[in-house]
């Protein structure tokens, strides 16, 4: 029997910026939730581009539009910000006459991130993470510049927009008043320009008495006192060295700052534990609440709800948040998520090696053999891939692959009677043949399995040799390592 949605799904819509808003909100049941409190996350990443700049996006497309400020593909947008909003804005580009972006981003914005710009065709510059806001070096000192030097560019400063505030108060604060049915103890918000903490709590403290608004910023940030600070930070999205002018403080009743390591942990936490994928901003935000709402004194008859805005996806944080190998360099894990990454890098293989794998011997072909005799082998031997030796040296030489060929065939580009060496995959410095080359990295007996893991998170299989790489010895796949390790569970030794 199908199962039936509880909603009706969304209808057809003309065009993207018609998804903007109506983000979901969510439970979340992390560790130290507590049973007292009901932890609410509004998936903000669920926005289009990733981000809620997408609000504030087409509400300041549609004033620069009312204004008549936008001159289709002769206007330039010259936008200081941390990435989210230029991105939101070249976005919505197609849907205002394809203007053009320019953004000024710190040195911190993650190079993911800045692929995203380069795809929607924004121009990037980089700016000095410690210049403070007010300095020639700033990234609002060089968006003024080069909007003042260039014909038809408009700088669009959301530090000092009031539709960034109003497109929260009007909007954003009505969806969480209509979702939490009215009823909301403490909102929980990432403070980077303050349009989205003023915003919010000017609308919803107006509509919900008694409710507590917190700021979240970095620690060594100074956007709830201007007070500079040395240290820098990593988290994205919040923070800043200065307090902008459009944050109204007198709506904030608490601010918590956050250390990377807890952002970065927590971000991570909330994608393997809950399968929320908001990046390290959200961590933040997340972890301030649980912080937040141990301290306050709880009525055993009343379960507080705590709600937290997850500003932008962990999508846009390939490189960084997602990496285990970032992390681990940056001292970004808490304990447990780095004994988690060390049992499963090394302490699960207990120092083995590839000699237990006990690899049958390995089935080669010369460079000599034909296509059509290579493709029987494979599929006789049930061979996804054949090492190739020189006949005369035995050393290896490159490898053949079945689906490739299979695919070469098929397209027409080879033929039955071609010998391999045309089309498979060399390990030389350079295929006299003209096939494709294939990097090689060293794998021999001796190599520990933990290495051989690595190297499987990146190639499908490993041809094993000796360390001169004369002897083809074997070929391993993910399957046999995922064998060893089931045939070391059922011997009864732990891994």
């Amino acid at each position: 029997m199908a199962s039936t949605s509880r909603t009706a799904p969304p209808a057809i819509v003309d065009t993207v910026v018609d998804t903007i808003g109506n983000t979901p909100i969510v439970r979340l049941s992390v560790a130290g939730t507590g049973a007292q409190i009901e932890l609410l996350a509004k998936t903000e990443f669920s926005n289009p581009s990733g981000s809620i700049k997408d609000r504030v996006a087409k509400r300041i497309l549609a004033n620069l539009k009312a204004a008549n400020k936008i001159k289709d593909s002769k206007t330039v947008l010259v936008v200081p910000s941390s990435g989210n909003l230029a991105l939101s804005l070249a976005l919505l580009s197609p849907r205002h006459g394809h203007y053009k972006v320019i953004g000024l981003v710190p040195e911190r914005t993650s190079e993911d991130r800045i692929h995203l710009l380069k795809s929607l065709g924004v121009e990037i510059v980089r700016t000095p993470i410690e210049a403070h806001a007010d300095s020639a070096e700033s990234q609002f000192s060089i968006a003024k510049k080069i909007a003042t030097d260039l014909q038809d560019a408009v700088l669009i400063d959301e530090f000092l927009d009031q539709a960034n505030v109003k497109v929260h108060s009007e909007e954003t604060a009505e969806e969480i008043f209509v979702q939490c049915e009215g009823r909301l103890d403490v909102l929980v918000v990432g403070v980077e320009s303050g349009g989205t903490i003023t915003g919010l709590a000017r609308t919803l403290k107006a509509k919900i008495p008694g409710l507590k608004v917190v700021g979240v910023e970095p620690e060594h940030s100074s956007v709830q006192d201007g007070v500079t600070r040395t240290g820098a930070w990593k988290v994205e999205d919040i923070g800043g060295n200065f307090t902008p002018s459009i944050l109204d403080k007198s709506l904030v009743d608490h601010w918590v700052q956050v250390s990377d390591q807890e952002s970065y942990s927590t971000a991570r936490q909330l994608i393997r534990e809950e399968g929320v994928f908001g990046g390290p901003s959200s961590g933040s935000v997340v972890a301030a609440a649980l912080r937040f709402s141990g301290s306050l004194t709880k009525d055993p008859a009343q379960k507080l709800r705590v709600l937290t805005i997850l500003n932008d996806t962990a999508r846009s944080y390939a490189s960084t948040l997602l990496s285990d190998d970032w992390l681990l360099e940056h001292d970004l894990m808490d304990d447990t998520m780095a004994k988690s990454v060390a049992y499963h890098r090394h302490e699960k293989y207990r120092a083995a090696s590839v000699e237990e794998l006990q690899l049958p011997a390995a089935v080669t072909i010369p460079p000599t053999a034909t296509v059509g005799y290579a493709l029987d082998l494979m599929m006789t031997r049930e061979f996804s891939q054949l090492p190739v030796l020189n006949p005369n040296n035995r050393k290896l030489m490159g490898y053949i692959s079945l689906t490739s060929l299979t695919t070469l065939l098929e397209e027409g580009q080879a033929q039955e009677s071609d010998l391999v060496s045309k089309w498979m995959y060399s390990f030389l410095k350079k295929n006299k043949q003209g096939g494709p080359r294939s990097t090689y990295e060293t794998i021999t007996p001796m190599t520990p399995l933990a290495d051989l893991a690595k190297f499987f998170e990146k190639h499908s299989f490993a041809v094993v040799t000796d360390d001169d790489r004369r002897w083809c010895l074997g070929v391993a796949t993910k399957y046999d390592l995922m064998t060893f390790l089931n045939r070391r569970q059922s011997s009864g030794r732990s891994f």
